[in-house]
């Protein structure tokens, strides 16, 4: 009862108004008739992605995906044998457990929401709304389930774990003859409805056939705030819930900064083993050793993959580091109020945001390499912790980017005010 009398103090603006997620501006969205993006008219984010048939093309590309990952949950994903005929194979459900025995439960713990169960989430919830769109009957745990979409996305890594298998097979293929199982193509079409949907969703095309329930009460004195969860607009309280998504109400991440800051620390303890310690131990024929994140790369460019073994280099190595520094370069700058390079620092921060997660990708590598190098002496490669402090690294640098927000630099820099100025925005035809 509490939740549902303070919801209705939230008093909805119009739809076509939006505050930018990543500068703070209230603007007005111009009437869109073509696919395009609305871009704010100050940092250039996207506004709302403008696509034609978009509930259809994304509730489609949803209920293929979840065809094709009940296709790849039954098949392997990868056959190898060696001399001998000694022969292993790995399927979706074989994996992890594979890792835990090995002794690395912390990587288990990242690699079961992250391949399976968060993807298999995000497709469920984008075609249940698809569904539920069309028969204009939304429940409120549906609503608030694809307000978290935008978030979730960012951990369903699917095209990652693909990419890391990839690596991981082709390390193998020097010592031991490697089948490509049938899961591996299911997934990659998973993977690519996933992509397809994030190309294709229009959220307010989502959102529009959701009804706002008309105020009872009003709050005059209320702040305005973009509802994280569906960007309605509304004028309220701070914590109050949205009236259209449920999610709860704030002007800014709480709590933004220390949050930021101690994820960032964390983080940077991390790092330091995570390059020093040994990720894995190969043995090849009974000879064989330790190797480092770096080893790795270099393996690869011996073995002569330099694509694969920039690859590595870089999402391993150069991606965490950057994400450390820049966000550290972001956090003193809104400590200083600097105004300086705004639109620079509001783009790079949407960049490490992207690009974090395929960090990930040597996480992905050696669970397939601990999954189907397991042959004793002949051929075997066993986790070691500086996987798991690699794995802390990561997780730590995304949640550190989802507690930061960006609008703080605005805020510091004395460019959002209180009063509701409303601006046009710009509009990029796709």
């Amino acid at each position: 009862m509490a939740r549902a009398r303070r919801s209705i103090l939230a008093q909805p603006l119009a739809v076509e108004v939006s505050a930018c997620r990543g500068c703070g501006l209230i603007q007005r969205l111009p009437e869109v008739v073509h696919a395009g993006a609305l871009l704010c008219g100050r940092c250039g984010g996207t506004l709302r992605q403008v696509r034609r048939h978009s509930v259809v093309l994304c509730g489609v590309s949803a209920a293929l995906g979840l065809i094709l990952f009940a296709v790849a949950f039954n098949e392997p994903v990868a056959n190898v044998m060696m001399q001998g005929g000694r022969f292993a194979t790995t399927d979706l459900m074989t994996a992890p457990q594979h890792l835990e025995q090995a002794g690395a439960w912390l990587l288990t713990l990242a690699v079961l929401p992250t391949l399976l169960l968060l993807p298999l989430i995000k497709l469920a919830t984008v075609a249940a709304m698809a569904v539920a769109v069309q028969e204009r009957s939304i429940p409120s745990w549906l609503r608030r389930a694809f307000a978290a979409l935008p978030n979730l996305s960012q951990w369903a890594m699917v095209e990652v774990f693909l990419l890391g298998a990839m690596i991981a097979l082709f390390r193998l293929r020097d010592w031991m003859v490697v089948d490509y199982g049938p899961a591996l193509f299911a997934l990659s079409g998973a993977a690519l409805c996933s992509i397809g949907i994030d190309a294709a969703i229009d959220r307010a095309a989502f959102w529009n056939a959701v009804p706002v329930p008309a105020p009872t009460l009003q709050a005059p004195n209320g702040l305005l705030i973009g509802c994280h969860g569906c960007d309605l607009l509304v004028r309220t309280r701070e914590g109050d819930v949205c009236p259209r998504c449920g999610s709860a109400l704030h002007a800014r991440k709480p709590d933004s900064v220390r949050r930021t800051w101690a994820l960032l620390g964390a983080a940077a303890l991390f790092a330091v083993p995570a390059n020093v310690w040994p990720v894995v131990t190969i043995t090849k024929l009974g000879r064989g050793g330790p190797s480092t994140i770096l080893g790795g790369s270099l393996e690869l460019t011996e073995a002569g993959f330099w694509g694969l073994a920039a690859l590595v280099f870089t999402a391993s190595i150069l991606v965490p580091l950057v994400k450390l520094a820049a966000l550290c370069v972001l956090l003193i700058s809104t400590r200083r109020g600097s105004r300086s390079r705004l639109q620079f620092r509001t783009r790079l921060f949407r960049v490490i945001t992207l690009i974090g997660r395929w960090s990930m990708l040597d996480i992905f590598a050696t669970m397939t390499l601990v999954t189907l190098a397991r042959f004793g002496w002949l051929g075997s490669v066993r986790p070691e912790a500086g996987a798991s402090a690699f794995c802390g690294v990561v997780v730590l640098t995304m949640l550190a980017s989802e507690a930061f927000d960006p609008r703080l630099m605005w805020d510091a820099a004395g460019h959002n005010r209180p009063a509701d100025a409303v601006v046009q925005s710009s509009l990029v035809a796709s």
